[in-house]
């Protein structure tokens, strides 16, 4: 073989050692920053957090609104009727940390009123310590009520009020009952759990 093909197989040679030299370094950072971004992705999912065993129950479950909603379906009088929310941690080992009360479920997205209930004239508060925070209000679902920890074998109670306002004829309908449902929600597990009602109108 003469210089001339010596020299071209030659370059043939370091071209090929020095694609390959590429290849390897670009495979390495693309692998390289592939892991990083994985491991970064990991830091932003939450790691799953078991929820405390917790029970709710009303002392009776039950809203009678039926003297309120005349026979037109409308309401003379704004008219209150109250109900009392016992709210345990019956778990030995874990904390209901930041323990949120909705009038809907933030997990499933499931509204706690049917339609027919879902007027301005309707609203629904709890009192936690002298303090009433509204669950729905102007016809909308609110953003809740904060409960706080409920450290394992606590119980602590509050007011339900389930509220008629002024209302027009056929804003209701008379003699009807309707299933409800009020939800605790523990958002470090995303995790609710209903306790149901009727309202009776």
């Amino acid at each position: 073989m003469n210089k001339m093909g010596i020299l071209v197989v030659g370059l043939l040679i370091g071209a090929i050692f020095a694609a390959g030299g590429v290849y390897y370094y670009m495979d390495t950072q693309v692998n390289e920053a592939f892991q990083e971004g994985m491991q970064y992705q990991q830091s932003l999912t939450p790691t799953a957090v078991t929820p405390a065993s917790v029970s709710m129950s009303l002392t009776s479950g039950t809203f009678n609104h039926g003297a309120t909603v005349d026979s037109d379906g409308g309401v003379d009088t704004e008219t209150d009727v109250t109900d009392t929310l016992t709210i345990s941690n019956d778990d030995e080992t874990r904390t209901a940390n930041d323990c949120v009360l909705l009038l809907y479920n933030p997990v499933t997205g499931t509204d706690g009123l049917p339609d027919n209930l879902e007027t301005s004239a309707t609203e629904v508060s709890v009192t936690i310590q002298g303090v009433t925070k509204k669950l729905f209000h102007d016809g909308d679902y609110t953003s809740g009520a904060v409960i706080g920890d409920l450290a394992p074998g606590d119980e602590a109670s509050y007011t339900i009020t389930f509220t008629l306002e002024e209302a027009v004829d056929g804003t209701f309908q008379d003699g009807q009952t309707y299933d409800c449902n009020l939800y605790l929600y523990q958002p470090d597990a995303n995790y609710a759990i209903p306790v149901s009602f009727t309202v009776s109108t």
